[in-house]
């Protein structure tokens, strides 16, 4: 559609010069009416877009300084090990482009390890971190995934028996669990994402009656137990474990009252859902000065990951108040289009075009 501004709308919006410019623009189909951002939220805009796609330029680089910057952290969290450098680069890389600038970001350690389980970043307010469309618990909403049931751990081919009344810390989410009697080439779960799994726990070759108690290295010691044995028993029980994902290990496992070996296989894991709301931001083109009685095009375009969903056209010139002008908006790609027609003989005329793009979080 093509718009005219006459002399009976630059009168109209003259005298309404002092309001927030409005405009209608269509949005998935539909017809809605917002405001036009401030300068300081353009900037933003240019800013962040720039930081985008300095990532998007060199993911693996991007993503190998984060490891850099934090394994200081993750010594001293005792979230280190051999394998730290390996398993975290390869999970960041996995991070869509905006998730992975996050994760660049993140004030800490653990906010950074956030990203890597949720696919966002933190929440900047309690309105954020409590959704009312959350399924479950509105703190911790996940779905439950399965994996091919794989062996983290046997403690007869690695480590030895657990002595009686000791802990001991498995890693659940690594690459390699040959140290702990597993596979050597992990078990399906990915690394810093899930919350708790589901573990098949057998106790073999007790040395008498006893238990074991299963809980997260981010936790205090439960009362419960997961498994109950007699002298001379073997058995198995299939249970949930909360675990502390990403770096080193991840959950303990107490042997009470008598020494005992454990054998341990994975069944799938609990984590946030990758689907979720949509994310949206607003891109706004440079100001291109349109000169007169030629076609010109302005164009907004999406980042990789993103998509168009709705867009317009804007001016610095304080107002759309000038005649003989001709916009016409329009869809373009992965972007938005203004191709403006300035039969307006008093020179160029300065437009803008602005772009929505949504996608929805995840891994």
């Amino acid at each position: 559609m093509k718009y005219r501004l006459n002399r009976t709308t630059w009168a109209r919006l003259a005298a309404i010069a002092a309001l927030p410019i409005m405009v209608t623009v269509s949005v998935l189909g539909q017809q809605q009416v917002i405001g036009f951002r401030d300068v300081q939220q353009a900037t933003q805009q240019a800013q962040y877009q720039e930081k985008l796609q300095r990532v998007i330029n060199d993911q693996a680089g991007y993503a190998a300084n984060i490891v850099h910057r934090w394994e200081d952290a993750a010594r001293t969290s005792n979230r280190w090990d051999e394998n730290y450098a390996t398993d975290l680069i390869n999970a960041l890389l996995k991070l869509q482009p905006d998730n992975l600038l996050a994760a660049g970001e993140a004030p800490s350690f653990e906010a950074m390890m956030r990203v890597l389980a949720t696919g966002r970043p933190a929440p900047k307010t309690l309105s954020e971190a409590i959704s009312p469309d959350a399924v479950g618990d509105l703190a911790d909403d996940m779905v439950y995934t399965p994996v091919t049931p794989c062996r983290i751990a046997d403690t007869r081919f690695a480590g030895g028996a657990i002595v009686a009344n000791t802990t001991r810390a498995f890693d659940v989410d690594g690459s390699n669990f040959s140290a702990q009697g597993g596979s050597a080439t992990g078990c399906g779960i990915p690394y810093g994402v899930a919350q708790a799994v589901v573990m098949n726990i057998t106790a073999t070759q007790p040395t008498g009656e006893g238990y074991f108690t299963a809980y997260s290295l981010a936790s205090a010691q439960p009362l419960s137990s997961v498994l109950n044995w007699t002298a001379g028993q073997t058995i198995a029980n299939t249970t949930i474990v909360p675990v502390w994902p990403g770096a080193g290990n991840d959950f303990n496992l107490l042997a009470g009252v008598s020494t005992v070996h454990a054998v341990i296989d994975v069944l799938g894991y609990y984590a946030a859902p990758v689907a979720t709301a949509l994310d949206c931001i607003t891109v706004i083109s440079a100001v291109t000065a349109c000169a007169y009685n030629t076609w010109t095009s302005v164009d907004a375009a999406c980042p990789s990951g993103r998509t168009a969903t709705g867009g317009g056209y804007n001016t610095t010139e304080g107002s759309l108040g000038y005649m003989n002008v001709w916009l016409t908006s329009i869809p373009n790609g992965n972007g938005w289009r203004t191709w403006v027609d300035n039969q307006n003989s008093n020179g160029s005329r300065n437009i803008q075009t602005y772009v929505n793009c949504c996608r929805i979080p995840g891994r």
